[in-house]
């Protein structure tokens, strides 16, 4: 493509110098397709070392031509001047040039081309006219000429331009087109007219919408009329119908095209089918959607898997704690049992003695009292009558006479008390007994009181408040440890000395009992997790942690419900309901 285009108006009417000219316009394109082009830097200084040693020899043969004698010394000092400038204007470029590429750009171009045209339609062309001895031409008109020829110059590179422009928008598989600013198409290229099939003298804005799908119209117009008002660029999607060839895709750019005074000419457009694009992302999303799928299929098995695994592992933890726990139980169920039958047979023939030697105590305090009445009808100085009554003062027989009788009451008492603890024992024994039968509940509560006694005796008073509750049917056995298990944390809660309260009740159809201290009571971030096996709050080695989720876990089988109400410092209540069947 020429920056300048060379015709016959160039010339100034000296051969040698048209030559010349032509010379320098030949290489000033050169250069201008380099730059344009991108050409090596190498290259592009070699054009700028030819442009310069050219000028030099085309000065040198100007210069020559004015030393006539004929002609103005002052005009050909003026004109020698120009040329000097000139050529170190252009080495200074070049200097530039050598460790900027960039150097060599548009604005020195823009110089040359201004300078050469110039120099040609103006400075050489005074130097012409004297030297060819011509009619003088004012100023002005020389000045109008030459912007004459350079508009025709310009328009006709322009015209080259445009051509070259339309022949490569043809060899483009792109759409290509220009709008004035009524919007409507000036130019379209060969690619847009086989895509929309419409001819370019039939094209209007409204055959050409109607190819576009009809729900992406509105955002073709959209994009136009923004790129129209607001001066940007857009870039959009849209789908072409192409009849027979079926629907694509297109990706448009649309740039406006600005006038000098700011005003909107038209719009530009580029657009490239992106049918292909669009069919690869639309097979990868329903790949990624299929995989991802996959992906929370696995994940959701695995998580299902891992939750089984934390619920197997939780009712595994439960059960090895409840089968400690039931084991340490029927153990302690085993030892009562042993203990008491072991204590049961001596305490029998003690409580048996003691009976009989109450009977056999009043014997001989009768027998006494026989030996006190005959003493009574002897002689005073008579030796057995003075002996007996030595013994009965050494034996302080009346005070024996009122004690012995309270001692015989008071170990029979003793032993009714330790028969009674005994059975409490055997009663609470029966850890391994499963089956249900009908449960004294209250009458519970005290054969586990009596078994306990010793840990709460030193830290509490018991109170009981009991309702008068009818037997119900359950495990009795796991009731009672269920009443251990609160009892004695009950008791550990209470720091120095305070109360408890044992009550019993009835709702509707389930009876109740409760156990409530006057301890330092349960935080409120650990009360969700006094039930779980294994958790305890007291010192290692004094808890398992496993009474409370045993007794959580018994409740549950029984269908009953346990609350909890606990106010830091004051105190801790249990109630737990049972169904009463």
């Amino acid at each position: 493509m020429s920056i300048i285009t060379w015709n016959d108006q160039l010339n100034v009417g000296i051969a040698t110098v048209d030559q010349q000219h032509q010379k320098l316009v030949e290489i000033l394109n050169q250069l201008d397709e380099a730059v344009a082009l991108g050409y090596k830097h190498k290259k592009i200084l070699q054009l700028v070392d030819e442009l310069i040693d050219y000028t030099r020899y085309h000065f040198q043969e100007e210069e020559g031509l004015m030393l006539q004698p004929a002609y103005d010394a002052a005009m050909y000092q003026k004109h020698k001047s120009e040329h000097d400038e000139f050529i170190r204007k252009v080495v200074r470029e070049r200097e530039a040039a050598i460790d900027n590429p960039d150097a060599v750009s548009n604005e020195l171009l823009d110089f040359l081309v201004a300078w050469i045209m110039d120099h040609i339609l103006y400075s050489d062309k005074q130097m012409a006219l004297a030297l060819n001895r011509a009619p003088n031409v004012k100023d002005d008109e020389l000045r109008k000429q030459q912007a004459d020829i350079m508009h025709s110059n310009l328009y006709a590179a322009l015209r080259e331009s445009e051509k070259r422009f339309k022949e490569l928008a043809d060899q483009l598989p792109a759409l290509i087109w220009i709008t004035n600013n009524q919007h409507v198409p000036i130019f379209c290229n060969r690619f847009w007219v086989e895509t929309f099939g419409l001819p370019k003298q039939k094209i209007t804005m409204d055959n050409w919408h109607s190819a576009i799908h009809p729900a992406d119209i509105e955002l073709v117009k959209q994009a136009y009329q923004k790129a129209s008002t607001e001066y940007c660029e857009q870039q959009i999607e849209y789908r072409l119908n192409r009849g027979e060839r079926g629907t694509f895709w297109m990706l448009e750019k649309i740039v406006p095209r600005i006038r000098a005074n700011g005003h909107i000419a038209g719009l530009m457009g580029f657009g490239m089918d992106i049918s292909l694009q669009k069919q690869a992302e639309s097979q990868l999303e329903i790949l990624v959607a299929q995989r991802t799928q996959q992906l929370w299929e696995v994940n959701q098995h695995l998580e299902d898997e891992k939750n089984q695994q934390i619920a197997l592992n939780q009712q595994l933890k439960e059960v090895q704690g409840h089968l400690v726990q039931s084991e340490k139980m029927a153990s302690l169920g085993q030892l009562a049992a042993g203990v008491a039958h072991e204590i049961n047979n001596p305490l029998g023939y003690i409580y048996s003695n003691l009976n009989t030697l109450k009977e056999y105590i009043q014997d001989l305090l009768n027998i006494v009292e026989s030996g006190q009445r005959l003493a009574d009808h002897l002689p005073a100085d008579d030796p057995a009558v003075l002996e007996f009554k030595q013994l009965q003062k050494a034996a302080d027989l009346d005070f024996m006479k009122g004690d012995i009788p309270e001692l015989v009451e008071e170990a029979m008492e003793g032993a009714t008390r330790a028969k009674k603890i005994v059975q409490d024992l055997r009663d609470f024994s029966r850890i391994d007994k499963q089956d249900k039968s009908p449960f004294d509940l209250e009458a519970g509560i005290d054969s586990t009181l009596n078994i306990v006694n010793n840990e709460i005796k030193y830290k509490a008073e018991v109170v009981k408040e009991y309702a008068g509750l009818k037997p119900f049917v359950c495990v009795g056995s796991q009731i009672n440890q269920v009443i251990l298990n609160l009892l004695v944390n009950a008791a550990q809660a209470i720091d120095e000395f305070g109360k408890i309260h044992i009550r019993t009740g009835m709702e509707e159809d389930r009876v109740w009992f409760e156990v409530e201290d006057s301890g330092k009571g349960i935080p409120e971030e650990i009360r969700g997790k006094i039930f779980d096996p294994f958790f305890t709050t007291k010192p290692v080695g004094k808890g398992t942690g496993l009474g409370l989720s045993l007794s959580y876990k018994i409740i549950q089988d029984h269908q009953g419900e346990v609350d909890l109400q606990s106010t830091v410092g004051k105190g801790t209540k249990f109630r737990v309901y049972l169904p009463n069947i």
